[in-house]
């Protein structure tokens, strides 16, 4: 079975290589969508912000992350790794736009500093803001249950990514319910036990895609955040996509952010 592992980042130009975090040679033909996924309603995921993101080799990036405080924007390392800059848009379900936005630079980035960008453990990065009041449009997500695996769960995933192979950003947030597959499956497929990546089951041809790295995984039942968009698989079969588990980390977000 070949397999192909793909960073969900959009960038305008990228040339990556290394190891596959279960074995094998990674490439990163970018694929980009939020298969099957649905048009989000203004409001409807308030916890959610559009990342533009310029990069230090003068490119630029598209990402999500979440609100999990009035200062604090929670994201994939892989998206701000190389980062010089990350402009940041609340409140909205369009693409680049917001309510308001704020431009942070790299002193406010803090990546998990055992992120590994070959296996893409520890794919976690926290953006310190300025401060954010709430409201309809704009509010904070609560992150996950300590010692919760969430197994057979149902969440939602939301993003920015690509609709189908080879289509335009799309103009309006899109998302997708997921089922959140047991440990021992997402090991089996990524070859090795890992305690911080969630895998997702994609069996109903939705899935995570170019665009989408760094946005939320969202517990529908009292909802939690449990998951960063970080990575999906590709073959000759349906692979889970794979996400940072938020419950792993919660130690060291508190660390830095002082949030219980």
């Amino acid at each position: 079975m070949q397999v192909l592992f793909i960073l969900l980042s959009v960038t305008i130009s990228l040339s990556l290589g290394g190891k596959l975090p279960f074995g094998g040679t990674k490439n990163f033909n970018i694929q980009q969508r939020i298969y099957n996924g649905e048009d989000a309603q203004n409001g409807q995921f308030p916890y959610i912000v559009s990342l533009s993101i310029s990069l230090s080799d003068d490119n630029g990036a598209l990402c999500g992350g979440s609100i999990i405080d009035h200062t604090w924007i929670l994201t994939a390392a892989h998206c701000t790794h190389k980062a010089k800059s990350i402009k940041i848009f609340y409140g909205s379900t369009k693409v680049g736009q917001g309510e308001f936005s704020h431009e942070v630079n790299t002193d406010n980035i803090i990546e998990h500093e055992h992120y590994d960008d070959d296996t893409l453990e520890n794919d976690l990065a926290l953006i310190r803001t300025p401060h954010v009041d709430y409201s309809e449009l704009v509010n904070k997500v609560s992150l996950a249950d300590r010692d919760n695996d969430y197994e057979g769960a149902w969440a939602v995933a939301s993003g920015w990514g690509e609709t189908y192979d080879n289509s335009a950003t799309p103009e309006n947030l899109q998302f997708a319910d997921l089922q959140i597959k047991s440990k021992k499956d997402c090991w089996d497929v990524i070859g090795r036990e890992s305690d911080n990546i969630l895998c997702v089951s994609t069996s109903e041809g939705k899935t995570i895609g170019s665009g989408d790295s760094g946005g939320p995984l969202v517990t529908h039942d009292d909802p939690k955040l449990v998951g960063v968009s970080s990575f999906s698989l590709e073959a000759d079969e349906i692979l889970p996509a794979g996400f940072s588990r938020v419950s792993a980390n919660l130690d060291w977000i508190r660390e830095h952010t002082g949030l219980e």
